[in-house]
């Protein structure tokens, strides 16, 4: 749970459908209604609108959370043409970037959960986050901040407040889990802390990484997720000495009590046991050493950054 649940719960409960859908056409006269009709198609996630959206992240702190990072003029972006996958970025104005500060991609989703004692294997709904982008466009890598496998800028820092803000989303549209695929370890080290992997088998490889490469890179993340991008490790359990790939598998916050209930299941925990004892993971520290150094990652060098940044 991150810092900003109780709050940001508090704030959930204060948020009336009217605000949400502020400036819906013909809302004025149905917003007193149950949602009788299903989904509204242009409306974001059949249910925000654009001012809605602006309403609520102002009352949740979030706008004024990159106000303090330095944007002091956002503009939001809405696209929700494709019935499948509805877009959201913010933008910033002053000072003006030509990139998003943040760029959200996200459908709405159906999980099959396995049955449980003598329930049956059932279809849940889920908010499926396809892309998310946090990035601050307006400064430099820094040593604390060096860059992580698909950054073209540092990361915004305000992670946490974006999935407290989407797991607000799960609970009003009645969804039953977050869920996503990480892209690189790295996403998955920032997700792991709510999120679980759905096959237990590759949730207890995930720890296994967590376990041996991260000691091995001195506790750095980015040296890490590079080993990893760069095939610099290998498990030392498997039949044939070769690069170990990272696995893009789906990772699952759950919101609904049958999925909780499911990553609780000994079956479950088992199978991230066996994940464990299959793998005991080498980083080859030596290259990888000369490789950040030769991209300019650590020790930081900017113009070396620079010379392939561009290129992400």
């Amino acid at each position: 749970m991150t810092r900003f649940r109780e709050r940001y719960e508090e704030i959930y409960t204060l948020l009336t459908r009217t605000e949400l859908q502020q400036g819906s056409a013909g809302f004025d006269e149905l917003s007193a209604l149950p949602d009788l009709f299903g989904q509204d198609d242009e409306l974001w996630l059949g249910f925000y609108t654009e001012d809605g959206l602006r309403i609520a992240l102002e009352k949740y702190g979030f706008m004024r959370d990159l106000e303090r990072i330095g944007f002091r003029d956002r503009r939001l972006e809405l696209r929700t043409d494709d019935p499948d996958e509805h877009l959201l970025r913010i933008w910033s104005d002053k000072p003006r970037c030509d990139a998003p500060l943040v760029e959200l991609v996200v459908r709405r989703d159906f999980l099959q959960a396995p049955g449980l004692g003598d329930q049956p294997t059932t279809h849940i709904p889920v908010l499926n986050i396809e892309w998310l982008l946090l990035q601050n466009p307006a400064t430099d890598f820094s040593p604390e901040r060096p860059p992580l496998p698909g950054q073209r800028y540092p990361g915004l820092g305000v992670g946490p407040q974006v999935l407290e803000l989407l797991r607000n989303v799960c609970q009003r549209l009645e969804l039953g889990a977050l869920v996503t695929v990480p892209s690189y370890f790295h996403n998955a080290i920032f997700y792991s802390e709510e999120f679980r992997h759905f096959d237990p088998y590759w949730q207890g490889a995930f720890l296994a990484l967590c376990r041996d490469v991260m000691p091995q890179a001195a506790g750095s993340v980015a040296a890490s997720s590079w080993g990893l991008y760069w095939e610099m490790v290998e498990n030392k359990n498997a039949p044939e000495k070769q690069p170990f790939d990272w696995f893009q598998q789906l990772m699952v916050y759950p919101i609904s009590e049958r999925l909780r209930a499911y990553f609780e299941t000994r079956d479950y925990q088992r199978e991230v046991q066996q994940g464990l004892s299959d793998h005991d993971f080498a980083l080859h520290t030596e290259p990888l050493t000369q490789t950040l150094a030769a991209r300019g990652i650590s020790p930081l060098n900017s113009e070396r950054i620079d010379a392939w940044i561009d290129d992400v």
